[in-house]
């Protein structure tokens, strides 16, 4: 699997989500994955472009349809005293936004994705992919933003994740987002993104 090389700090001393709020640094992204603080550096521009254009898609045909909150790479997510997350993308249900507090989310969201990169693809298959599968993410996309080979995306059925896969158009359904689907060849245009308004024309008819 081709992903982008990104550099960490890990800050191996214990702590708890508590103490992670009270002394993660404000400006970069940071984790707490099993207890350990973990401070990343900047994305690459590939891994910014494909996180810039699914947020978007994804935030705008849940405000069109009134269906919950999407929030980008900066927000944190709690699901554990050991555990806390800075996901790329995440979804929560309009039923489930209390769990949306100021601080950030503390419980699971409906979808969580995550884009792949060199330093972080052992934590998000291993630790990662685990907690979101004990706090009950319902749906997990992993995508290297290189290409499918390294790509996987994930279900939660009878409290664990079961691998899924584009049918045979390449058309993976959301089971998180009612009546969201996406072509995977989006993911990886040979030149530009496909636009917002012409994914979201695609998709219209088929929502409900």
């Amino acid at each position: 699997m081709a992903v982008a090389m990104k550099s960490r700090v890990e800050v191996a001393e214990r702590m708890t989500a508590a103490e992670f709020f009270r002394d993660a640094p404000e400006t970069q992204k940071a984790e707490l994955i099993n207890g350990v603080m973990i401070v990343h550096s900047p994305a690459l521009d590939i891994h910014e472009r494909l996180q810039l254009f699914l947020v978007t898609l994804l935030r705008t045909y849940v405000e069109e349809h009134d269906l919950g909150e999407v929030r980008g790479s900066r927000t944190a997510v709690e699901l554990a005293q050991d555990q806390v997350y800075e996901p790329d993308i995440l979804f929560v249900s309009r039923e489930r936004s209390d769990i949306i507090q100021p601080k950030g989310v503390v419980g699971a969201p409906d979808l969580v994705i995550e884009i792949l990169s060199a330093s972080t693809v052992s934590h998000d298959r291993g630790a990662k992919l685990r907690g979101y599968e004990r706090a009950g993410v319902r749906e997990l996309w992993l995508i290297d933003p290189y290409g499918p080979a390294g790509t996987e995306f994930y279900r939660l059925e009878e409290q664990r994740y079961i691998p899924v896969m584009p049918d045979a158009r390449g058309i993976l359904t959301s089971s998180a987002v009612p009546g969201f689907w996406m072509d995977v060849a989006w993911l990886w245009p040979e030149e530009r993104f496909i636009s917002v308004r012409q994914a979201l024309a695609r998709i219209e008819p088929s929502h409900g």
